[in-house]
């Protein structure tokens, strides 16, 4: 019984062999078949076998290796053809050769098509099975995302200054005194949901504030902060800061948090100040924000209108 998994490992063993010795395995078949063709009688034909090695060559070696077989096919059944049936007519000949030649070669070229449309199909099963990795993985991640609690302040304050030190966010937090200002700032913010903020064309004004953490198996993988853009309490927002720890930099994190950020708030009006060159500015492009603004602390905004 044919069974395309076994054949899927023949294949894969013969392709492993050196050309060459697939080649001369394949002309000592060409052989084996013409001497039965030659010597078992004028009614026994073996000139349908002749597809054999043809196919196989075809699967398994180069164009010009197929072609020689086609041809020394065509050539091994016109002759013993000839013996058969003999007409003396060279045209026959020349017509028996260019059938020979057209049958073999059709075989040789069926079997490449679907060679190459099982290496596209490989192919493209292996993509989906990337893909659907990718996109469970997006999914654990983005369930992992939740509005921050006030015991979560200290953890991302630790996440921010690793931000500073390479270089998502601005070095000033590396400060010890404004780390715990933070920490008490950030947490008045979490419960609070407004905090005081500078805002784009200069001054300070009290906007809403949210913050976001992605926990991973109890541990702070990530956060996100947003600001609102004036105190006129509007559903702009803007995604002023996102860290990555360093540990689970690489796994899709960053891109799960943008992802929860444009689609959790997709009929609003998104901005976000950035970095240019930054991560986070490269991840915002490809979701569709463009250049807003340059602030006077040389942040690029970028916005997205939804």
């Amino acid at each position: 019984m044919f069974s395309p998994v076994l054949f899927a490992a023949a294949r894969n063993r013969l392709l492993k062999l050196d050309a060459r010795w697939v080649f001369c395995g394949l002309l000592l078949l060409e052989s084996l078949l013409y001497c039965l063709d030659e010597f078992t009688g004028p009614y026994s034909f073996y000139a349908p076998f002749y597809i054999f090695p043809v196919a196989m060559s075809a699967a398994l070696l180069s164009r010009r290796m197929t072609v020689f077989l086609v041809v020394l096919s065509s050539l091994a059944r016109a002759q013993v053809f000839s013996q058969v049936f003999q007409s003396g007519s060279l045209m026959l000949l020349v017509f028996d050769i260019a059938q020979s030649i057209l049958l073999y070669g059709l075989i040789a070229v069926l079997v490449i098509t679907v060679n190459s449309m099982h290496q596209r199909l490989l192919k493209y099963a292996q993509y989906l099975r990337a893909n659907i990795r990718l996109m469970r993985q997006q999914r654990r991640h983005r369930a992992s995302i939740r509005r921050a609690l006030p015991d979560d302040a200290d953890g991302i304050v630790h996440l921010a200054v690793n931000g500073a030190q390479n270089g998502d966010l601005s070095e000033d937090i590396s400060n010890a005194v404004l780390q715990r200002t933070l920490a008490t700032a950030f947490r008045q913010g979490i419960v609070e949901g407004q905090t005081v903020r500078h805002t784009w064309a200069g001054g300070q004004q009290k906007v809403p504030v949210e913050f976001w953490v992605s926990i991973i198996n109890g541990r702070m993988a990530g956060f996100f902060m947003l600001y609102g853009v004036d105190n006129l309490q509007g559903s702009e927002r803007e995604l002023h800061a996102m860290v990555v720890a360093d540990e689970y930099r690489g796994l899709g994190i960053g891109g799960a948090m943008t992802d929860f950020f444009c689609m959790h708030f997709k009929n609003r009006r998104l901005f976000a100040a950035c970095k240019t060159g930054s991560n986070m500015m490269k991840m915002l492009s490809r979701r569709g924000f463009n250049q807003f603004c340059t602030a006077e602390n040389g942040y690029v905004i970028i916005e997205r209108h939804n």
